[in-house]
């Protein structure tokens, strides 16, 4: 849920692109960090204010990325409540950027960036967790969303994965009988459709809040969501959106661990979504808590990868945050030099 409260407080902000001369000045003295446990492999990032995008501004903010050890990159939704950024024959939005996905992804194979390609998400899922109706007709718009995807880029060398934009947690799906309800009538009723198509990976992030969830609850949820026909699983550390303290998140992602690995025998990956901001004060924070955040959610056995919400935001020097995001950068350019 994070995620679009996120969207929601930043959206005021005015946004310009990442194509900046100080970037060629500081790029000789940046390190280019191979995949690493102990660092960040990739950012979420979405369209808005990026709709007109030029290849040249994209493929700016992807080397960035990858000038700090960066090689994965999530599109959150190609749909949006009455937007589409593709090339979309669809009949439930209004507002469409054709170009917006194949610009970017020239950009990404240019790059040599992965995607993951987030489908159709609209903010009624927030009133509608359990109405299998509404499930299944959601589902439904997904699977013409990827159908088109599909039809279009299936082939392009960038494109890596799926994402599911549905973001589940334990306080909606609080019984086996819920989650299996949003296994059957969303999840999977979509990643059999893709899996229809190729291999591609699927995903989701899931999020928790502990001042409504133990420790125990979020390790039966995550044992019943993983019977889903997922193969990628992350999990919102939910520090920035307070959901969690930084004394305590360890024993969330201990218990994730647990219910993934030890009660169901997942086969797939377990990574963290690590939040790069503060809602109070608003804005990125400091590499403490990053290099904190880091330490206790990769330190859990099976969580292999880290990928933030978002690059963009929090720790790109010309973006909304600026002179910010630009310290929270370089400060992070130095701790994976350490590594």
């Amino acid at each position: 849920m994070k995620k679009f409260l996120f969207f929601s407080a930043l959206i005021v902000f005015s946004a310009s692109s990442c194509f900046q001369s100080h970037i060629k000045e500081t790029k000789q003295e940046e390190a280019r960090v191979p995949y690493s446990k102990k660092a960040l492999t990739g950012s979420f990032i979405d369209f808005s204010h990026k709709s007109a995008w030029s290849q040249q501004e994209w493929e700016s903010q992807f080397r960035e990325m990858k000038e700090i050890g960066m090689n994965t990159v999530i599109i959150q939704y190609m749909a949006y409540g009455d937007t589409t950024w593709f090339n979309s024959a669809n009949d439930f939005t209004k507002i469409k950027y054709p170009d917006a996905l194949s610009t970017l992804l020239a950009a990404a194979n240019n790059e040599k960036m992965d995607i993951l390609i987030g489908l159709y998400f609209d903010e009624d899922y927030w009133k509608n967790q359990t109405n299998i109706d509404w499930l299944r007709l959601h589902a439904d718009r997904c699977i013409t969303i990827a159908t088109e995807l599909n039809a279009q880029y299936g082939k392009d060398p960038a494109f890596k994965g799926w994402y599911i934009p549905h973001e589940p947690e334990p306080n909606a799906y609080h019984s086996k009988e819920l989650t299996a309800s949003f296994n059957e009538n969303l999840i999977n009723r979509i990643s059999d459709k893709l899996h229809s198509f190729d291999a591609k990976p699927v995903s989701i992030a899931a999020f928790f809040n502990s001042e409504l969830t133990s420790t125990t609850q979020l390790k039966e949820f995550m044992a019943e969501l993983c019977k889903s026909n997922l193969q990628i699983i992350m999990l919102q550390d939910g520090i920035g959106v307070n959901h969690v303290s930084l004394d305590s998140v360890k024993q969330y992602y201990i218990a994730a661990d647990q219910g993934l690995y030890e009660i169901s025998n997942y086969k797939g990956e377990f990574w963290t979504d690590l939040e790069t901001f503060s809602f109070a004060p608003q804005g990125p924070v400091t590499i403490e808590r990053i290099k904190k955040q880091i330490q206790e959610e990769l330190s859990v056995s099976h969580n292999t990868r880290a990928v933030i919400f978002q690059y963009y935001w929090d720790m790109c020097p010309s973006g909304p945050r600026k002179a910010a995001a630009g310290r929270l950068r370089n400060d992070y350019v130095n701790f994976i030099k350490s590594l």
